[in-house]
């Protein structure tokens, strides 16, 4: 039974998200206030990547020794304008998938999180290592 379980169980759906037209500042404050390591960037509803907390620390620390540009202003810039941190080439899931899907995609791309979209590309909702222990920890108490 558990092989057969499908992602709309398990996922997480109330979500922090970004939008395409956000800010770089915005994306941290929310990671740093929520204790994420990710958030999903939207267009509207449409998922469009990943914005995770170890790409930003990156790219800011790159940019910190670029004496020429100014710091706060690299900050206020719009996400869309940083294509190159977004995570864009994820594995999408669908809430009818499988769990037995989602562990092989995590297995073999060693994934910690996916986003789970519906036909039309719309976020709703993420499945992440975390959702994945809590189910299985759920299960385990269950057949005590």
């Amino acid at each position: 039974m558990l092989k057969h379980t499908k992602v709309s169980e398990i996922m997480s759906k109330n979500l922090f998200t970004i939008e395409i037209t956000d800010t770089l500042r915005k994306a941290d404050e929310i990671m740093k206030n929520e204790n994420l390591r990710y958030v999903p960037v939207l267009e509207g509803s449409k998922y469009i990547g990943l914005i995770t907390k170890q790409r930003v620390m990156e790219y800011t620390l790159r940019h910190l020794y670029d004496f020429n540009e100014d710091v706060d202003e690299f900050v206020e810039t719009q996400i869309l304008d940083f294509e190159n941190i977004i995570e864009k080439n994820l594995h999408l899931l669908y809430p009818e998938d499988s769990i037995q899907k989602v562990l092989e995609l995590f297995a073999k791309y060693r994934y910690d999180v996916l986003p789970v979209v519906d036909w039309e590309k719309n976020l709703v909702g993420i499945v992440s290592t975390t959702d994945i222990l809590l189910f299985i920890n759920k299960y385990i108490q269950e057949e005590k």
